[in-house]
């Protein structure tokens, strides 16, 4: 009888280890408390492919007429390559296919399709913790007629200094932005955006969270000098007015199968979350 209480006794501690072993091995998923959603948990190397990403940037401008929401929303195609010694991690390129500006203060400004074809190309780091499904995407920079100047480096203060070129090839300085509305003209600008995500996976296809965007710019000229005032911009008070979504496209797409997926609403015109 006591041999059969022992080893009933070990039986049971048996199996709360298991339990135990078990609860420890499968983590509680990611819980973003700031858009409010979980994360997915995905087999490691699993999210490498093909993906059109919408990311949104909302800012506050300090303009004449008093502090004014602006942004824009970059369409761009990501391209992912798993690391096989680093299954957490993986490398991308983000090449932008389309920039849609707000109306601010009765102001419109549209990029030329020169320009949007000439911003570089992006590199940078995923990581995901594929068991909670985290997702952290290392900062990344845009370069809009910028060129030879470190990432860290200010913009130059001299506005003819050789950073600065005409990225669309149309004989002005640096790129040409068209405005209407309020101003009719041109104004030519040079840019650095630095860029981060992060959020939460909901599945080998879609992936969404908050955009971190700062944005460094200056007019080198313009058509008209109503347009060569600079207004300060600092990022919206409200954090889930800049965020991103992308979504798996096939593997051999581009940017035309981003442009498909905006204008499908694939890519929705409102956050999810």
């Amino acid at each position: 009888m006591m041999l059969r209480l022992v080893a009933a006794r070990a039986l049971a501690v048996t199996a709360v280890t298991a339990v135990v072993g078990a609860a420890a091995a499968c983590p509680e998923p990611f819980y973003d408390d700031v858009i409010g959603v979980e994360g997915v948990a995905t087999e490691a190397g699993s999210l490498q492919g093909t993906f059109a990403l919408k990311s949104q940037a909302m800012d506050r401008a300090n303009t004449v007429l008093g502090p004014v929401d602006t942004g824009g929303i970059t369409y761009s195609l990501v391209t992912r390559t798993g690391r096989e010694d680093e299954p957490a991690r993986y490398d991308e390129t983000h090449k932008v296919c389309d920039v849609e500006n707000f109306e601010t203060a009765g102001l419109t400004a549209v990029n030329t399709r020169a320009t949007i074809d000439g911003i570089p190309v992006s590199t940078t780091v995923l990581d995901v913790d594929h068991a909670s499904g985290a997702f952290t995407r290392q900062p990344f920079h845009e370069y809009w007629a910028v060129q030879n100047l470190d990432d860290n480096d200010p913009l130059p203060e001299d506005k003819t200094s050789a950073v600065f070129y005409d990225m669309d090839d149309d004989g002005n300085p640096g790129t040409t932005v068209t405005t209407s509305g309020l101003v009719d003209g041109e104004v030519y600008v040079a840019q650095r955006k630095t860029i981060s995500h992060t959020g939460v996976v909901q599945g080998e296809d879609l992936s969404f969270g908050l955009a971190r965007v700062k944005k460094e710019g200056t007019v080198l000229g313009a058509s008209t000098d109503l347009l060569l005032n600079e207004a300060e911009r600092v990022p919206h008070p409200d954090p889930k007015q800049s965020w991103w979504m992308e979504i798996r496209i096939d593997d051999d797409a581009g940017c035309d199968a981003v442009i498909d997926a905006r204008d499908s609403d694939a890519l929705p015109i409102k956050r999810p979350f």
